[in-house]
């Protein structure tokens, strides 16, 4: 099995983001009325809905060890348990369960333009 290199994961990831991309563009201007467009809404729509399972997942592994971290686009990261911060705790779980609340509404809007008719 040949081994690729940086460059042509490079290559092979731009290559199928390009075409995902042309596939979304279509879904955008016909409205998920053809079998591409509807194709393209139900990949960004599983895609997004996978993120948000492992979303789920970790609140819940956060549940039950009682340790919630957030980190910040900046670099910074901060991490409360739940007997030594209760407070904080909640906030951060609360805060990132509306992120993921939001996030799976995306899915469920691409997933609703795949399924609707005209």
């Amino acid at each position: 099995m040949a081994t690729l290199s940086t460059m042509d994961f490079v290559a092979l990831g731009s290559l199928c983001g390009g075409i995902i991309i042309t596939i979304f563009n279509k879904g955008i201007t016909d409205g998920a009325r053809n079998g591409a467009a509807r194709f393209a809404w139900f990949l960004v729509g599983t895609a997004i809905g996978l993120y948000a399972y492992g979303a789920v997942g970790g609140m819940l592994y956060a549940l039950s060890t009682g340790d919630v971290a957030a980190n910040h686009r900046g670099g910074g990261s901060v991490s409360f348990h739940r007997n030594e911060h209760p407070l904080l705790f909640w906030i951060t779980f609360l805060g990132l369960s509306a992120g993921t609340g939001a996030i799976t509404c995306l899915s469920l809007t691409c997933f609703w333009k795949a399924l609707k008719r005209g």
